[in-house]
């Protein structure tokens, strides 16, 4: 059995992985909650365990004693694995999350996918496919999340406060004015990435969204860009399927 996880910078994510690469028990805590997680009791039912993390060494360290006495695999991109080229100008500096989820989407689609990952900061990845069919990612940007937009906002003018406010065409109070700019901030910049795509490929690419905020994203998104839903995907456990895909590159 396999144990997948996957380390962000707020959250940890892991399930276990049969030999038929059947996904089972998923679980979630924060990062600071790890000790008293059940991620330990779910390492004594692998045998092995592949780990991505972009959560620092702290975290690293943390994890490996928890699977212990597994033998923990953190993941770093390569120039290329799984049947995907990774055109990083230092291959190895990409993010073991992005790496993974870009993995996934290929496999899922093997088609130009846009490779949206919505948690504390929101990456944006285009991959499209080369002459041999492969995967080919092309490049990519990362902007804070949802939230650390408006906390970042918040934190640093005297009379805003961190209110829930609601998406609106037009605000009229300044809650609704701060969600309603941070969600178009993300809108906007993913709409500029899937132009780029599609301009590349000559046809609209699929999109693949992960992460805490993929809902609240695909919802507004869809009605900006004016996608198809049927070439939208929102899968939660992206980075996971990535790295069961990935076991025999690194383990």
């Amino acid at each position: 059995m396999l144990l997948v996880i996957d380390s962000g910078n707020t959250r940890t994510k892991w399930a276990l992985v049969d030999s038929a690469g059947v996904m089972q028990a998923p679980a979630v805590c924060l990062n600071a909650d790890l000790a008293i997680s059940t991620l330990k009791q779910a390492a004594q039912k692998a045998d092995q365990v592949l780990i991505a993390n972009v959560a620092g060494q702290a975290i690293a360290q943390q994890i490996a004693q928890l699977v212990t006495p597994l033998n923990a695999h953190f993941i770093v991109a390569k120039q290329q694995a799984a049947d995907v080229i990774n055109c990083y100008e230092q291959a190895e500096k990409l993010g073991a999350d992005r790496w993974a989820s870009l993995i996934a989407a290929w496999h899922i689609h093997h088609q130009p996918t846009l490779v949206i990952n919505a948690g504390t900061a929101i990456t944006i990845d285009c991959l499209t496919t080369d002459e041999s069919n492969k995967g080919l990612f092309l490049g990519g940007t990362i902007m804070p999340g949802l939230s650390l937009m408006q906390t970042g906002l918040t934190h640093n003018t005297a009379q805003l406060k961190m209110d829930k406010g609601s998406h609106l065409a037009f605000p009229l109070n300044t809650q609704d004015a701060i969600e309603t700019g941070c969600l178009n901030a993300a809108i906007g910049a993913i709409a500029v990435m899937h132009n780029q795509l599609e301009s590349i490929c000559g046809l609209p690419p699929k999109l693949v969204i992960s992460g805490g905020d993929a809902s609240t994203i695909a919802g507004v998104l869809m009605a900006h860009i004016k996608v198809d839903e049927k070439r939208v995907m929102i899968l939660e456990n992206l980075v996971l399927q990535g790295l069961a895909i990935l076991k025999k590159e690194y383990i």
